[in-house]
């Protein structure tokens, strides 16, 4: 199972086990995610460096993932993940194979 497989679990699990917690997060995201002048494709791409910044595999998966589906390239992407390691240092580093992985599905 892959990083996205197994967000999209404990997704469909907080659902169900977190009462009106998650959907109520879900509105909070999507409020944000439409307010400002921010397109959705820098929005991914933000959300990639946070990812990396956080070191959340799953995370990292799914907004390449979101990114890829608004258009951004494999190069834009790359570049993403590489500023969180100007800043994060050599263990954002680390998290590079999960963008690795991620751009041989969708890309290669």
């Amino acid at each position: 199972m892959d990083a996205a497989e197994k967000a999209a679990m404990t997704l469909s699990k907080m659902q169900t086990k977190a009462g009106n917690v998650f959907p109520n997060y879900l509105a909070f995201t999507k409020e944000i995610s439409q307010f400002g002048p921010i397109d959705h494709k820098t929005q991914e791409l933000i959300h990639i460096g946070c990812s990396m910044m956080s070191q959340c595999e799953m995370c990292i998966s799914l907004h390449i993932q979101g990114a890829a589906s608004h258009g951004a390239t494999k190069e834009e992407i790359m570049q993403a993940a590489m500023l969180a390691i100007a800043m994060g240092g050599s263990p954002k580093m680390m998290y590079m194979k999960y963008v690795f992985d991620e751009l041989e599905d969708l890309f290669d």
